[in-house]
């Protein structure tokens, strides 16, 4: 079953590096996958990581992590992605975000993307333990080095999980001057899982097999251009699995300096102990970790394990 050409793992985006620059992160979103995820023990000099950007040929990259605005040599690596021509784009949860971090360290930005799932910074802070102060300037200020702004929302129950709140936030991030804003379902966490279909009730090109249809829409509601995206059985429970999906990777640097076929669970080869055996069998079941990776990854002893949770889930997804 091949995915629809809007997907990532169907080939768009194909000019766009993913560079996870660290681990660290000051937030505690519930459904991160890179939390439990695999982390590189080598860390690579600031300039490695900039040399490997470029040399990817890719025009569009993006900084990520952990959170990324907390690495030591961002400015560095943006000066000298910028200095080779380079769009470079950051995903931030927004906490250093201020007008004088703004200036000293983001000069050179493309554009930046800030995780805020509710238009109530008291509220955002409960779904991440970060409290966003000062938007509108930091807009304004992220405006005056040339960088465009987008508001990444992912719809959580009992925050934003209606048409009215979606209209709601449109209006919102119009009053601070935003310039874009994704809206995103859940993936990994059936439990707040808000489908977007059944509350838009298929408008804006939202459906029920993203896999298949697209599960990337771009819209423009109240003057305010908007991204739906969407997650298929492959990310989320709340969805049929595919039936033998196949799917296109593209290349994700680590901050180790090195290139990957997406990204990376738990490596191969390391040592399977206890809490990396409990984080495999759950990633596998949540569609993760494809099995055949997952079998890769462990020794006998724990291979029935793994089947179980195998059966349980199926394939898992590249991105």
């Amino acid at each position: 079953m091949k995915p629809h050409s809007k997907n990532a793992c169907g080939g768009n985006f194909k000019d766009w590096m993913e560079v996870n620059l660290l681990q660290k992160c000051n937030a505690h979103c519930a459904w991160c996958v890179e939390r439990d995820g695999w982390h590189p023990k080598e860390h690579a000099d600031w300039k490695t990581i900039a040399r490997q950007a470029v040399k990817s040929g890719n025009k569009n990259i993006i900084l990520l992590g952990g959170e990324p605005t907390l690495y030591p040599y961002l400015k560095e690596v943006i000066e000298y992605l910028e200095a080779w021509n380079k769009n470079v784009w950051i995903t931030t949860n927004g906490s250093m975000l201020n007008t004088e971090f703004i200036k000293q360290e983001l000069r050179g930005i493309t554009g930046i993307n800030i995780s805020l799932h509710s238009t109530y910074m008291f509220k955002n802070q409960d779904i991440t333990g970060i409290m966003i102060t000062g938007l509108e300037k930091s807009i304004k200020a992220l405006h005056d080095i040339g960088a465009s702004v987008r508001l990444n929302c992912n719809c959580i129950k009992g925050y934003v999980d209606s048409e009215e709140e979606i209209e709601h936030y449109v209006d919102f991030a119009k009053e601070v001057g935003a310039d874009k804003i994704r809206f995103a379902e859940l993936k990994q966490d059936d439990g707040k899982f808000v489908d977007l279909t059944k509350i838009l009730n298929y408008k804006y090109g939202t459906n029920d097999d993203p896999f298949i249809n697209g599960c990337n829409n771009d819209v423009v509601i109240n003057g305010m251009p908007v991204n739906f995206r969407q997650m298929c059985g492959l990310q989320t429970g709340m969805r049929p699995l595919p039936e033998n999906p196949e799917q296109e990777t593209s290349k994700v640097l680590y901050y180790d300096g090195k290139m990957y076929d997406g990204w990376q669970i738990i490596k191969q080869g390391e040592p399977m102990d206890s809490k990396n055996l409990e984080s495999l069998l759950q990633n596998v079941a949540s569609g993760v970790v494809k099995p055949e990776v997952a079998h890769a990854m462990i020794d006998g002893a724990h291979k029935k394990e793994v089947r179980s949770a195998v059966n349980e889930s199926g394939d898992g997804c590249v991105y």
